[in-house]
């Protein structure tokens, strides 16, 4: 019982980040943690957070999409948590894999707060009345829990233009805002307590690093599921294909079909001025899958070979029936339906579960 439970911690520990080009959903980590009626066990529980991770990559259809979670402080020092998830919540704290903030913090304040600068949906068991941005609502499911689309009180928001630059922290051991980025890597949003950028975890004043490349975060998705994710950068152009010298490989995901149909460089995409533009560079033609929102019927807009066109926020490029890429952070409604491979929770002990009523 304790291997697969390390095991599982350990799964869900890869899907941890405080990137919002790798995340796909913010989440108070003890409130999570403390959903008891999900299976009837302990006060707290960190293997309950594998049970979010699962139901965002349905959603989602995406098996490797990350999860920013929150937590205040006394958390590693709470006693409904076992004295190895202490030290876990104390590892993942100090590898920067999820944001700890200060004693007497409100984790759901910030929660909000990074979902409101990085336009990331709220992941949460009740609704948010007067959230403006997206909120992703647990409901009951075999096995444990989905997640639904609440309605939303507003537009997604804008990212804030505070995430436009890099942050350092003077505090030296910070693991967020301590180090640069990795090339193509996001950082975590400061907090805004009164306008001025704050590291959230010390309380300090942030230091301006520079400017921070505009980047989107993209995926390929094959019948429904993502199968591999990349960021968009200002700074250079990203090729997609079937086997494109550099670029985005896509060759091992393809049936036979598609492997005729889609060409060793199919699209070329650049971000220009906050914009997609995609260009079509095959010798089998790509059509983009315009949409006004998640849920919209998409309309058909074949493109002219070697001629760049924008893309909208909600649109995709089709290179062959079911062989897509668009925004991982503006997924169409129905991306799910071809499930999402690489379930955090495989190793969790069964007797940790239970069916909801």
């Amino acid at each position: 019982m304790r291997f697969e439970t390390s095991r599982a911690l350990d799964a869900i520990e890869r899907r941890l980040s405080v990137d919002p080009l790798a995340a796909g959903g913010v989440i108070d980590l003890v409130e999570a943690a403390r959903s008891v009626d999900l299976d009837s066990g302990r006060p707290a529980a960190l293997l309950r957070l594998g049970l979010f991770v699962d139901a965002l990559s349905r959603q989602l259809g995406d098996g490797g999409v990350g999860l920013y979670a929150v937590a205040e402080r006394g958390a590693m020092s709470d006693t409904d948590f076992t004295s190895n998830e202490r030290m876990v919540l104390r590892r993942w704290s100090d590898d920067g894999l999820i944001e700890m903030l200060p004693p007497g913090a409100r984790p759901g304040g910030r929660v909000r707060e990074v979902a409101a600068l990085t336009g990331l949906p709220v992941i949460s068991r009740v609704p948010l009345p007067g959230h403006p941005g997206p909120v992703y609502v647990t409901i009951g499911a075999r096995g444990g829990m989905d997640l639904t689309m609440a309605p939303s009180a507003g537009s997604t928001p804008r990212p804030h233009p505070v995430l436009s630059r890099f942050w350092r922290c003077p505090a030296g051991d910070c693991p967020v805002f301590g180090r640069p980025p990795a090339a193509g890597a996001g950082q975590a949003p400061p907090a805004l307590p009164s306008g001025a950028p704050i590291c959230p975890r010390h309380g300090e004043r942030l230091i301006d690093a520079g400017v921070r490349p505009p980047a989107v975060p993209m995926v390929v998705r094959i019948n429904g599921t993502v199968r591999t994710r990349f960021p968009l950068t200002a700074a250079r152009p990203v090729v997609v294909g079937r086997a494109p010298e550099e670029g985005i490989t896509i060759g091992n995901w393809l049936d036979d079909e598609a492997s005729r149909r889609v060409s060793r460089n199919h699209v070329r995409l650049e971000l220009r001025d906050g914009m997609v533009l995609v260009t079509d560079v095959s010798t089998n033609g790509a059509a983009v899958l315009a949409r006004t929102s998640a849920a919209a019927a998409p309309r058909e807009v074949e493109l002219n070979r070697h001629e760049a066109q924008a893309m909208g926020e909600w649109d995709e490029v089709e290179l062959y029936p079911e062989v897509t890429v668009g925004r991982a952070d503006r997924p169409p409604a129905d991306v799910a339906k071809g499930g999402a491979p690489n379930s955090v929770m495989a190793d969790a002990p069964t007797i940790a579960l239970r069916l909801p009523k």
